[in-house]
């Protein structure tokens, strides 16, 4: 990993500036944010909350979290690049770095035996660490005699459910006189997460390999791993060499997930910083297409969007109405948090971009759906019991750029539950039609 810093410092010192410079220069500072989607969460550096309006307190949190690190969901790609390794490690024409580079690949299958998509150490203490830093900002939300119950609800992939225990464990540690309410299974996943069944346009994969092509030459890595780079390229059959290349990079990207639970090695030292930044470029404008709303995606998650908004627009009806829940979590994927960012068309996501130039636009994959993401609502009122909110993304306050606050981060509640009404279009009488 020092040799991975290195190089990219290097990079970074002879490149002139241009538009992709602050991406550069962001993973320079952290190398393990090459990987986008499988990032690892950054907690804040520092809590920085705008003063609360006078009179009024903390009294309801309404969340929505991704699940922490976690094993790959899918082992396909690394058994197709592990498959040709070994093969052309058979047949003698893997260089000596092709071969640690096989071993490596080969132990990365070893780590997920019996785990694909669990939860790790380290997703586990994303969790944990959310929790209590909500606890230290809120500690008397957490603490009202009216309201001593929390509903926390997960998607059934185990790796949610885990989030949802680690979250819950140390919130629980910290306010032991709440009542927890805890749900998990195939019904809740309409809500939280349903994007898996939402087909791509097939723009998607024509985009991705012709940025690839363009961007990424593959003959030097080619020459370093195999002995005949043509005799290799032949054996992967239809396996574009590109596409090869990629899927090391992408089974490179989560480690950082493993590293609490195993001695990982270091995929990323067999490629060069520009080959690097290349491979990170590509996935970038995958994921952009994958979660935000793109000209060629034509807004495919806004469904998911809209599902999740509803469901938090009637508990936080519930609560300002008066009941005895304080918080409700929701622990589900990028594909449902994502998808409420955008459908909101929160600071970043306002307008929609060409998939090809997510990253010049600044939208940064690595930052926008890290694993753990989270968004948070807090609710705010006063004696006269008018209620205020404040929006929370990834910890840090944030607004809706199209709606102006009330005051700092501020909203009015009844400003932003019409703001919603306006993006659904819907009367929430009918809410189940969708």
């Amino acid at each position: 990993m020092k040799r991975t810093l290195f190089l990219l410092a290097c990079l970074l010192a002879v490149i002139p500036l241009f538009a992709q410079d602050d991406a550069r220069a962001l993973l320079r500072e952290n190398p393990e944010r090459l990987a986008n989607i499988h990032h690892s969460y950054e907690p804040p550096a520092a809590i920085v909350d705008t003063p609360v309006p006078e009179g009024y307190e903390p009294f309801y949190i309404s969340h929505y979290g991704r699940h922490g690190s976690r094993y790959l969901t899918s082992m396909r790609s690394v058994t197709r690049v592990s498959s040709i390794m070994d093969t052309l490690g058979m047949l003698g024409y893997l260089t000596e770095e092709g071969k640690v580079l096989r071993d490596e690949l080969d132990s990365l299958a070893r780590f997920h035996e019996g785990q694909s998509g669990n939860l790790t150490t380290r997703g586990g203490l994303e969790h944990q660490g959310i929790s209590q830093r909500m606890y230290d900002r809120f500690p008397d939300l957490f603490h009202q005699k009216e309201r001593n119950r929390v509903v926390a609800v997960s998607s059934s992939s185990q790796r949610c459910i885990q989030s949802l225990a680690n979250f819950s464990l140390v919130l629980s540690g910290n306010a032991p006189q709440l009542h927890f309410t805890v749900y998990a299974g195939e019904r809740f996943m309409r809500y939280l997460a349903p994007g898996s069944n939402i087909p791509l346009n097939e723009s998607h994969f024509t985009i991705f390999d012709s940025v690839l092509e363009e961007r990424l030459d593959p003959s030097r890595i080619m020459n370093a791993w195999f002995t005949d780079p043509w005799f290799a390229a032949q054996n992967m059959g239809s396996y574009k060499v590109r596409n090869f290349i990629y899927d090391v990079f992408y089974a490179a990207n989560i480690l950082q997930c493993l590293n609490m639970d195993y001695d990982v090695p270091d995929i990323y030292r067999h490629f060069t910083e520009d080959e690097l930044y290349t491979l990170w470029y590509v996935d970038d404008i995958a994921n952009y297409n994958y979660f935000a709303n793109t000209v060629e995606n034509l807004n495919r998650y806004d469904i998911t969007g809209q599902r999740v908004l509803v469901d938090i627009v009637e508990k936080a009806d519930e609560a300002v109405a008066g009941n005895d829940i304080a918080a409700n979590f929701r622990f589900g994927h990028d594909s449902g948090l994502m998808s409420l960012w955008t459908f909101l068309r929160m600071e970043g996501c306002e307008t929609p971009g060409h998939m090809a130039e997510g990253p010049d636009l600044g939208w940064y994959c690595f930052r926008e759906m890290p694993m753990g993401s989270n968004l948070q609502m807090v609710f705010y009122k006063n004696k006269a019991g008018d209620v205020i909110v404040k929006i929370l993304r990834n910890e840090a306050e944030t607004v809706i750029p199209s709606l102006k606050p009330w005051k700092g981060p501020y909203y009015k509640w009844k400003d932003l539950r019409a703001h919603f009404g306006k993006l659904l279009a819907i009367d929430y009488t009918h809410r189940q039609s969708l």
